[in-house]
């Protein structure tokens, strides 16, 4: 697509709360467009409606404020769903028959920040063209709607089994297999899951080990959750688990430590259940759907198992349209978004938690074992922080190290060069098979790019 987006990344639209665009007035704005956008066709004698629901930050309830306004004034009932998981939006959306779903999340950022993402009724994800149509409206080159007056302005009111239906969901996905006699460490990030995934790993029959679970607005992903995977593994050794799992502020991702406390990254994970879905026949089509950002020994293994991988842009929403237009039930992101699609439309980490603690079950291999079958090509990979960001291709010099990098690994490694969809960072990944070349040559980049715009 030739246009670009202003306001949306990688993942909805986020920022500091209260600053531009993250403003009262900004989401209410947001909510008008959407819900024009989104409830385009709408036919029936009721009032289409839309899910609601938000993390644990304490700006999430001024924004949610702002968003249900902007809602209700384009003739839409909000349905609140309270602190909630970013996959419980998406079910409850097509549980309820919604027009769509919103959460108040900014995911794993600091609580400083926030973000407004939305789902279609069906719970997937909007591609950019939908996203490029709210912000032409958001912006204001669509003109002002009508907006209802009397008996068609939206009204509020609240979802009280919101966590119940969730939970119950998970649960039911693993199909009567139970985790009885597991010890599991669970961090939640003083995030949404620390209403649901506890709930769902006891009614399972797990010894929960629960850690940060006790949010005050402020705490959320603070030195914890999925990003913090030295944590995980400090409370796993602990409390003696078999295994840990750890959530970011929605919920939507995941990370795992095996039982001697060395954590997995989402290449592994996905590796572990890739391998058991295509022994059991389970994977659809037996493809695997990853972005660019995936380990390519996960190829190697699964083209092993004679199944394929496809790779995908960076987000999970575009591993997601893959695998709806593919027909596949599998896929994910090496940062833990995995999507197990026969029970989830979007990233949940409650299910993928699960499921990985089924297959842990059901072969009785703890993880440290299951997670051999990948073997990884080594990486090499920077986070750099920057002030401006031109086109990848504007970045002279790094683009003539780069070339000279590709030209050396051949076949077996690649170079990915890329800027966060959500943060002021451009991403380096350089892949092949000797540590120490990779290292030098992600260093002559680094340096080169930061030369230009760090």
């Amino acid at each position: 697509m030739s246009e670009k987006r202003q306001f949306f990344g990688t993942d909805g639209v986020r920022a500091t709360a209260n600053r531009h665009p993250m403003t009262p007035e900004f989401v209410l704005r947001l909510a008008q467009a959407a819900a024009r956008v989104l409830t385009a066709g709408h036919k029936g004698a009721e009032r289409p409606h839309c899910v609601v629901g938000r993390d644990t930050r304490a700006s999430g309830e001024m924004l949610e404020a702002a968003l249900v306004a902007g809602l209700n004034s384009a003739g839409i009932d909000a349905v609140l769903a309270g602190v909630i998981p970013t996959p419980a939006v998406a079910l409850l959306a097509a549980q309820t028959g919604a027009s769509f779903g919103v959460v108040v999340s900014a995911s794993h950022n600091p609580f400083e920040d926030n973000g407004i993402k939305f789902v279609h009724g069906n719970g997937r994800k909007l591609n950019d063209t939908t996203e490029m149509a709210i912000e032409k409206i958001v912006l204001g080159g669509d003109g002002e709607p009508t907006r209802p007056e009397g008996r068609g302005i939206g009204r509020v009111s609240r979802l009280a089994d919101s966590v119940s239906r969730y939970v119950a969901h998970a649960v039911a996905s693993m199909e009567g297999v139970r985790l009885d006699g597991m010890r599991v460490a669970l961090d939640n990030a003083h995030g949404a899951a620390s209403l649901t995934s506890a709930a769902a790993l006891e009614q399972l029959g797990a010894d929960v080990q629960l850690f940060h679970s006790e949010p005050d607005g402020f705490n959320i992903n603070e030195n914890c959750g999925c990003t913090h995977s030295e944590e995980l593994e400090r409370l796993v050794r602990q409390s003696e688990a078999h295994a840990g799992i750890a959530h970011d502020g929605d919920a939507d991702r995941i990370a795992l430590c095996d039982e001697e406390a060395i954590a997995l990254d989402g290449d592994e994970l996905m590796a572990v259940a890739a391998e058991s879905m295509l022994r059991k026949g389970t994977l659809k089509h037996n493809t695997l759907a990853v972005t660019i950002m995936s380990n390519y020994g996960l190829d190697d293994l699964v083209s092993r198992l004679g199944g394929r991988v496809i790779r995908t842009n960076v987000g999970d929403r575009y591993v997601l349209e893959q695998m709806h237009e593919r027909g596949l039930n599998f896929g994910g992101e090496q940062s833990g978004h995995i999507i197990f699609g026969d029970w989830a439309t979007t990233g949940d980490g409650l299910i993928a938690g699960l499921h990985l603690l089924r297959i842990m079950k059901e072969t009785g291999e703890p993880l440290s074992r299951l997670r051999k079958c990948l073997k990884k090509f080594p990486q090499s990979s920077r986070n750099l922080r920057v002030r401006s960001k031109p086109p990848i291709a504007e970045l002279v010099e790094a683009q003539k190290i780069i070339k000279e990098t590709e030209k050396k690994l051949g076949d077996y490694g690649r170079v990915l060069l890329r800027y966060s969809g959500t943060e002021s960072l451009i991403r380096l990944l350089v892949e092949g098979r000797d540590v120490e070349y990779l290292e030098a040559q992600a260093d002559k980049i680094a340096s080169a790019v930061l030369a230009q715009i760090g």
